[in-house]
């Protein structure tokens, strides 16, 4: 299993504690110094920014235009600097997506066109994740 695998049960739990309703994810992004793709891959890309950006995140819209599910991207940015941080918080770049349930994500993830053209660029690019739920108040 890779460091950034999502499993089942982790994905029950998640849609346990959140419940119904809209959920706004955040993403923390720590990139590869080099994407590190399966031999032979078809879809590489020359480096983990666009390994992310353009192979991650265009096969994440095109398994929403599979499932039919619409997220909102709500921010997309790079970190500059750190305020309050732990020595191990050196983020790349922050990404904040709406869902209007968490079943909707999960219905993406879930989506053979995720598994076959978004994951692979998340699990190259990707060198540390943190995925985090979050709903307003």
């Amino acid at each position: 299993m890779h460091a950034n695998e999502l499993d089942d049960a982790a994905l029950d739990a998640a849609a346990q504690a959140i419940g119904e309703g809209p959920v706004a994810m955040v993403n923390l992004v720590k990139f590869r110094e080099a994407p590190d793709y399966p031999e032979g891959f078809a879809e590489a890309k020359p480096d983990s920014r666009s390994g992310y950006y353009e192979g991650y995140v265009g096969g994440f819209r095109a398994a929403c235009e599979a499932t039919g599910v619409i997220p909102e991207l709500l921010y997309a940015g790079q970190r500059v600097h750190n305020l309050l941080a732990g020595p191990d918080d050196h983020w790349d770049d922050i990404v904040v997506v709406r869902y209007d349930s968490f079943a909707d994500l999960r219905t993406i993830l879930d989506s053979d066109v995720y598994a076959r053209h978004a994951k692979p660029h998340r699990f190259a690019a990707i060198a540390d994740w943190r995925f985090i739920a979050t709903r307003a108040r």
